[in-house]
């Protein structure tokens, strides 16, 4: 039972995953249902390409870089959609040693020169100490990765996202809504980790309701965006465009850019609406990402 081998920082309570990179692994439902997809191409984390079709005036070029932040972010999300998933099938099938006894906490990350890697890990009751690092290759034939990871980095991440987990879970549980603490680095390499919400049946869909957090220079929790408040779930058809209508006047939530994503892969038509700016992905390489999908932005007329 995948929930058991505690996939990332849920509603539920579980372990941790470090994000590295995004890159084609098996996929994980992340609306109800049991829709599959898998996402194309390597997705390097960085600036994300969204300067396709930025031809609509200052507006559109205003909301450009907080796109690309955002849209960053959405990335990394679906890549720990994917990622868990496939080092959980691994680890249940014994390439981590005998399942009840192998690492539960699961790592995914792209070395610095782009090579895919996932694995598992124990880690001591403070965060501080990362032990049983066990890594495989994700590109091939799954061999054994033994070149150096930074764990201390790895164990702030798994920390911040256990903390943010603690501090969210009483609130998000007394209202009966599932969800998972993703750790994501940033362009910088700063740590993040988003709160994102899942939908609590299938085919249905959350638009907003995404929170993110980091830590401020003596430790404490720091929120970077709080969007619970728009948490709304809605019924999702199977077929057809999807048309997500954000909760954000101008760059739209991350967890709304997580969905567009999703459903795109999965060969959907898909725009992502706010009161200022109309987003769209469209077949076409993402230079600055590799993604098999770019942005196309245009100005909401009258706005």
């Amino acid at each position: 039972h995948l929930r058991r081998l505690h996939l990332g920082c849920t509603g539920r309570g579980a372990a941790p995953v470090y994000l590295g990179a995004p890159f084609d692994l098996e996929p994980q439902p992340l609306h109800g249902g049991n829709d599959r997809f898998e996402f194309g191409g390597a997705q390097p984390l960085g600036r994300a390409g969204t300067g396709h079709g930025l031809q609509q005036g200052a507006v559109i070029l205003f909301i450009q870089p907080q796109f690309a932040a955002a849209d960053l972010r959405a990335r990394a999300v679906s890549f720990w959609l994917q990622c868990t998933a496939t080092v959980a099938r691994l680890r249940a099938e014994g390439t981590y040693g005998p399942a009840a006894r192998a690492p539960r906490a699961i790592v995914c990350e792209r070395t610095a020169d782009g090579i895919p890697v996932g694995g598992v890990y124990d880690i001591d009751s403070a965060y501080t100490t990362v032990r049983r690092l066990q890594l495989v290759r994700l590109d091939g034939a799954r061999p054994r990765f033994t070149e150096p990871l930074d764990t201390a980095r790895l164990a702030r991440a798994a920390k911040l996202a256990r903390d943010v987990a603690v501090l969210v879970r009483p609130s998000w549980n007394k209202r009966g809504r599932p969800f998972s603490v993703v750790p994501v680095t940033v362009a910088d390499g700063a740590l993040e980790a988003w709160v994102i919400p899942r939908a609590t049946k299938a085919r249905s869909i959350v638009t907003g309701g995404d929170a993110g957090y980091t830590r401020d220079a003596a430790g404490a929790l720091q929120l970077l965006a709080d969007r619970t408040a728009t948490w709304t779930q809605l019924n999702l058809s199977s077929t057809g465009p999807l048309r997500l209508y954000s909760s954000v006047r101008d760059v739209a939530a991350v967890s709304d850019l997580v969905s567009a994503r999703f459903h795109a892969e999965l060969g959907r038509a898909v725009t992502v609406s706010t009161p200022l700016v109309v987003s769209t992905l469209v077949p076409g390489l993402d230079p600055a990402t590799g993604s098999r999908f770019v942005w196309q932005h245009s100005r909401v007329p009258g706005r």
